[in-house]
């Protein structure tokens, strides 16, 4: 069949070959201009030009076809339209098309022997219009129409990603200037496939079709759904050269809304033109994985390999032939992987290993080649390691070696690279699998460092890993360098900090990381005694926050730092323009710093007082910031995110102090202590709040004002209610107004405080509530008193009425009997 197949090519091209007045141009292999003696390649003369358009019909000196295509006239390599090359035996290598940004809006392609192939239509240079394949006769086989690149309706040759469009550096700009003039908006397809709906007709169509070569036969054609501008398979049908139907694929045997196959047969063809010579091969699939038979066929129709595989894996004897059907080697394998034989594996980049398997495991002699054929790596395994010679082995995350072995062991230079074995990143010595004598380190080919190794250890020079340097003297660290990336690192300019040793203590470090703008110098200079600092400047290298810290014989004096939320994303550089100041290794003047894992608290201190702090939050998609000032004998809260204030104050109300939670000069609520045996006193407001402290349990009298609706949402919101629950937990209505500022400011530098603002509830240490109805009686709750044995009593209410009680509870089985008691309510709420 082979021969068949290629006479026919010839018989297509020869006819092109006698029909030339002038003889075409030839080329050598390197595609310089030679003899016909000499030639690999020819060019047809003269070349059809269309406008600013010439056609290129290049040709194998055995007249099979090299490549078609359109190009500038100008400019060969500026390529217009669909370009093909061909394969020395004439079958399609690489199809790509590219814009047509030309004034020719109308390409014409051509059969090998001259006649015409097919026509498409351009506009804003992507395909636009009718698209036109035809058989030899002139009869229309194909006949499809675009609109601004993307097939709309009829039937194509493929079916490809209509925007997978090449560009030519000169036509670019042009390209890119049209395509902001006729950008589309490509609508998101939603599904609302529910189980049990029913799913939708489909209404706009297209089709794919591949014909067998100089027949009117179809070998495949695929149909398209190509509503809402997305491309879904829903049936495909394969056919032989007679005409018999190999196969058809529905629907349900598609992934839903991709192109891969379930269920059935994916056939490969060598193709001309994109017209079938042959089957290239046929793989089973089954559950979207390959599942059966994979046959990979020869173009004369026998097979060159064939495979098994079960779910997705390769299992059993997958048997090579010769091109007249010669059995030319067998292997195994086993669960997917090699177990006997040889075996060829492909490595990454351009490198395929050939090695035997026995059992599974590496046996004899392994080659690695390039795909040039060059030999890279070669040595004899024994029991799946590596014995002697060379070879290639991954050792970490994107990370390979070239390996020098003997009897098991590293011995002379190793060389370690990414994925380019071209591109050595460090080359070192090993004796006897310890590393001994130089290890030289690269970057772009360029040396970047050497360090001389002794019994494994790094004794003289210089290691270099990523962004940082380390340099060694007679065995002992010397100096450490920071760089500002991997790039560039000998350049002067480039490095961050460099840290100096003294038997394996700092003694120095010269830092140009930051900029002090009270005191700008090219590089801050600090020194370290007993490896503590001890004189200078010492910088922080936190993620989010940084800030330097300058001392003095060993005492911190000063601390420079920004406003950390205007200088998030400034990692490189920072500029400190905050100074604060220390006494008795205590801030006295200027900001505080505190930072924990949800919070960051900045403490703002004038001689030795605390005039203000913020509170910033940190939770998932939240940020939100607190600002509190100390002003006319209230706290007043700002919040970052909506501008708003708030203000919490403490009044005396007869014989003891009332706080107030006051927004937008409207009491949100108020509270007071009160005795907890008299809770049911005829002064109490609307609810009781009960809470522990200390090990015993204390009561609140909370008052809610009222207000409409609006008020109300907002007093719900998120900040409002991190408000609220720090008025309800940290307020001490017995203590001064200054005293709760200060102790907010101190409390909040824990963890536990976040969590109550946050949530609430347990967190606040709240124990129970008690609401009261008009008559200033229990209606719905928990009441809690203290009896004469020192325990309490509780009391549980429902609509006024008591629903559950339980006497002379312990403090530390308070919050269970409680929790039991509020379960009982909610059952018969509903």
């Amino acid at each position: 069949m082979i021969n068949k197949i290629f006479t026919l090519i010839l018989a297509l091209t020869s006819g092109l070959s006698f029909s030339q007045n002038i003889d075409p141009i030839y080329f050598d292999k390197k595609w310089k201009e030679t003899s016909k003696e000499n030639a690999s390649f020819y060019r047809i003369k003269p070349s059809k030009k269309v406008g600013d358009l010439v056609l290129i019909e290049d040709f194998y000196i055995n007249n099979t076809p090299q490549f078609q295509g359109y190009s500038l006239q100008s400019d060969e390599n500026n390529y217009a339209g669909d370009i093909v090359w061909y394969d020395e035996n004439g079958f399609d290598l690489s199809v790509y098309q590219f814009y047509n940004n030309t004034s020719s809006s109308v390409l014409t392609y051509y059969y090998p022997n001259g006649k015409r192939l097919k026509t498409i239509q351009y506009k804003n240079g992507k395909k636009d219009g009718e698209h036109i394949v035809y058989h030899q006769d002139g009869t229309i086989l194909i006949k499809g129409k675009y609109s601004k690149g993307q097939p709309i309706e009829g039937d194509f040759e493929e079916v490809r990603n209509w925007e997978d469009y090449r560009s030519n550096n000169s036509d670019r700009e042009a390209n890119e200037e049209k395509e902001g003039l006729t950008k589309m908006t490509v609508p998101v397809m939603v599904d609302d496939y529910s189980a049990g709906t029913k799913k939708k007709a489909i209404k706009k169509i297209i089709k794919s079709k591949i014909f067998w070569i100089n027949s009117k036969q179809l070998a495949q054609e695929i149909w398209y759904d190509i509503e809402y501008d997305q491309l879904h398979p829903f049936k495909q049908v394969n056919y032989d050269q007679a005409g018999k139907v190999l196969q058809t694929i529905n629907e349900s045997d598609f992934k839903e809304y991709r192109n891969n196959i379930l269920k059935g047969i994916i056939y490969e063809y060598y193709v001309q033109n994109q017209f079938a010579a042959a089957i290239k091969s046929k793989t089973s699939y089954e559950g979207g994985e390959k599942s059966g038979e994979e046959i990979k066929y020869y173009p004369n129709g026998k097979i060159q390999k064939f495979t098994k595989y079960i779910d997705g894996k390769i299992v059993g004897d997958e048997t090579f032939y010769d091109k007249d059907g010669t059995v030319m080697k067998k292997r195994t394998y086993k669960d997917g992987k090699p177990f006997d034989g040889n075996f060829d594996e492909n490595l990454f980049w351009s490198l395929v290993s050939n090695a035997n398997y026995v059992k599974g495991l590496r046996e004899g002699e392994a080659i690695v080649k390039t795909d040039s054929d060059s030999i890279v790596a070669k040595g004899i395994y024994k029991n799946d390691k590596p014995y002697t010679g060379t070879f290639i082995v991954k050792t970490g995350e994107d990370i390979h070696e070239l390996i020098n072995v003997k009897n098991f062991k590293k011995n002379g230079l190793q060389k370690v690279f990414n994925y380019n074995i071209d591109d050595v990143n460090k080359t070192y010595n090993c004796l006897n699998d310890v590393v001994d004598g130089e290890t030289i380190f690269y970057e772009d080919g360029e040396v970047t460092g050497k360090l001389e190794y002794k019994n494994g250890l790094p004794y003289n020079g210089k290691l270099v890993e990523s962004n940082t340097a380390i340099v060694y003297k007679n065995g002992s660290v010397a100096e450490e360098i920071f760089y500002r990336s991997k790039y560039d690192r000998t350049e002067e300019n480039n490095v961050l900090k460099s840290v100096y040793f003294e038997n394996g203590k700092r003694t120095k470090i010269v830092n140009r990381s930051f900029l002090i703008t009270s005191d700008k110098k090219d590089s801050y200079e600090g020194v370290y005694k007993n490896d503590k600092p001890y004189s200078g400047y010492f910088a922080t290298d936190f993620n989010e926050f940084n800030h330097v810290d300058y001392y003095e014989n060993g005492v911190i004096k000063y601390q420079y730092s920004n406003n950390y939320l205007e200088n998030l994303e400034k990692y490189q550089y920072p500029n400190y323009d905050i100074k604060s100041t220390y006494k008795d290794g205590k801030i006295v003047d200027g900001p505080e710093y505190i930072k924990s894992e949800r919070q960051f608290i900045s403490k703002y201190w004038k001689n030795g007082v605390l005039t203000s702090y913020d509170i910033d939050l940190f939770a998932m998609h939240y940020f939100n910031r607190f600002h509190f000032d100390l002003k006319d004998k209230a706290i007043e809260i700002t919040i970052f995110n909506s501008k708003k204030k708030a203000e919490i104050v403490i009044e005396k109300q007869g014989s003891k102090n009332s706080s107030k939670l006051i927004v937008g000069k409207k009491t949100l609520m108020s509270k007071s202590s009160v005795e907890l045996n008299n809770t049911l006193s005829s002064d109490i407001a609307e609810n009781i709040l009960y809470y522990e402290s200390d090990n015993e349990v204390l009561a609140k009298m909370i008052s809610f004002e009222k207000h409409n609706l609006k008020d109300s949402e907002e007093d719900n919101s998120q900040e409002f209610t991190i408000i609220t629950n720090l008025f309800i937990s940290h307020i001490n209505d017995n203590e001064t107004i200054e005293a709760n500022f200060n102790k907010i400011a101190e409390e909040f530098s824990t963890k536990k405080a976040l969590e109550t603002l946050l949530r609430g509830g347990e967190e606040t240490g709240v124990l129970a509530r008690l609401w009261f109805n008009k008559e200033k009686k229990p209606d719905f709750g928990i009441l809690i008193e203290k009896n004469k044995n020192e325990m309490y009593d509780l009391k549980s209410f429902l609509k006024g009425k008591v629903l559950g009680e339980k006497k002379n509870v312990i403090f530390k089985d308070i919050r269970k009997e409680i929790d039991i008691l509020e379960k009982k309510i909610k059952e018969d709420f509903k």
